[in-house]
């Protein structure tokens, strides 16, 4: 399989592959090349936190290659899975068989429904198998050492390579309950949220931005300086994809209502008050400034916020003062985020 996304975006695809993205789906198939090369299974592990982009990128990468039928049957090159919650390992691997098309994908036990998933995974001639929400698994005090045991002989036993898509922190607790298991897994990778702490972030994610633009054709309000307006659009998400998209769709519906193409200000600080602000308690709304004025985040963030309520600001501790003295010296300028090299 060669398939690979295109270094530029279509202004007519709903899914912007960014650097980071492209890089993360050619490291996908670079496990499967490698898997061909060396007759074992490479698999690779992706976490990454809550809306930063990791069921896009695995869900665009299985639909790359469509199920086909054949005189022999069904053949499924990627099979995608998406973990249900609350789940169960003998739960998951009926889902996994409902999804073959397996007609009695809930009867029988455990070892059963293993060895017929097995069997599945090599009459459809899988090539890579995508379990994503993988930490469903071990919500609720799953045991770790079964829902390990179970992915290291589905692996082994196929010998196809597995991508397992969750939660930060929480897949590599998957992976380290099995030291076989973990051997497998030697590309384990984070989806990270655009930064704003380096030239290259900020321009990725202006970058970003003008595309979802383009896709959603609105423009930004021409009368705010493109970087104080990328600074102020970076505050209210975080450089989170979803947080980005949600805030851009919401802000674009509230323009064509008013029949207009022109994210202004008011517009955007509504989008944020109605779309993100419960989401991200913590954050002020950046778009109430006028465009002429600078924004400026808070030099506190919610850990100080809460001592200080507590106790209030006379009484931190030097450390965290320092700390916050550090973070407001080193925010970038929002009229660097076009210019450095």
């Amino acid at each position: 399989m060669n398939n690979r996304p295109s270094s530029l975006v279509s202004p007519n695809s709903n899914v912007i592959q960014y650097p980071q993205f492209n890089d993360l789906y050619n490291c996908i198939l670079k496990c499967q090349e490698l898997t061909r090369l060396s007759g074992e299974a490479n698999c690779m592990a992706l976490e990454g936190c809550t809306g930063a982009g990791k069921t896009t990128l695995a869900a665009t990468f299985a639909s790359a290659f469509n199920r086909y039928e054949t005189e022999s049957g069904t053949k499924i090159p990627v099979f995608y899975v998406e973990t249900p919650a609350p789940v169960t390992v003998k739960g998951m691997a009926a889902r996994m068989l409902e999804a073959m098309g397996d007609p009695i994908a809930h009867r029988g036990a455990l070892w059963a429904m293993n060895s017929r998933l097995i069997c599945f995974i090599k009459a459809c001639e899988v090539e890579l198998v995508i379990l994503d929400d993988i930490h469903h698994l071990i919500e609720h005090n799953r045991v770790l050492a079964d829902v390990s045991n179970w992915l290291k002989v589905l692996i082994k036993e196929t010998n196809v390579p597995f991508l397992i898509v969750g939660q930060e922190e929480m897949v590599e607790l998957i992976l380290n309950a099995n030291a076989q298991l973990s051997r497998l897994f030697a590309e384990r990778r984070t989806l990270q949220p655009f930064e704003w702490s380096a030239p290259d972030g900020r321009k990725e994610f202006a970058a970003f931005i003008q595309f979802a633009l383009l896709n959603l054709r609105v423009q930004l309000d021409e009368t705010v300086k493109v970087g104080e307006m990328m600074s102020r659009l970076h505050y209210a998400t975080d450089g989170v994809v979803a947080n980005m998209m949600n805030l851009l769709y919401s802000s674009a519906l509230l323009a064509k209502e008013e029949n207009g193409d022109k994210l202004r200000l008011p517009l955007l600080s509504r989008a944020f008050d109605a779309r993100l602000a419960r989401h991200l308690p913590h954050k002020s709304n950046p778009f109430k400034l006028s465009g002429q004025e600078t924004f400026q985040p808070p030099a506190t963030n919610g850990l100080i916020l809460r001592a200080e309520a507590r106790q209030g600001t006379a009484d931190l501790p030097h450390s965290v003062s320092n700390r916050s003295r550090a973070r407001k010296k080193s925010q970038p300028k929002a009229s660097d985020v076009l210019t450095k090299n």
